[in-house]
């Protein structure tokens, strides 16, 4: 049973990392079209929305977060198979990475709501 869940490891965790790059190019691509749309808008003179930067902020780090739960989500299936000090090491940095984010985005939804 242990090898079958080696050899079904050695798929799942690529998948759910291919996920993780597919959702952070998705709020890649979105963000640069927010950010395209805005400079049309200030070239056409059109009335400035107030807050759009933040905006754009808020949903490339959305994506951000999510695609690094996908690559959270895969470093712990690869970890609990074959756990070692390295992919310990990147786990800790991934789950450090996706909490500052987390906070720092919940603080900018904040802002956005109140003002």
């Amino acid at each position: 049973m242990h090898e079958f869940l080696i050899e079904l490891i050695v798929y799942v965790v690529p998948f759910t990392e291919l996920l993780g790059t597919l959702v952070v190019l998705w709020g890649s691509l979105q963000g640069l079209a927010m950010l395209l749309q805005q400079a049309w808008r200030s070239a056409g003179r059109q009335p400035q929305q107030g807050g759009a930067l933040r905006d754009i902020r808020i949903a490339i780090g959305e994506k951000m977060a999510l695609g690094l739960d996908f690559f959270l989500a895969g470093d712990i299936i690869g970890t609990i198979v074959v756990p070692s000090k390295d992919a310990l090491l990147i786990l800790g940095g991934i789950v450090v990475i996706r909490t500052v984010m987390a906070y720092f985005l919940a603080q900018e939804i904040e802002r956005k709501a109140a003002g």
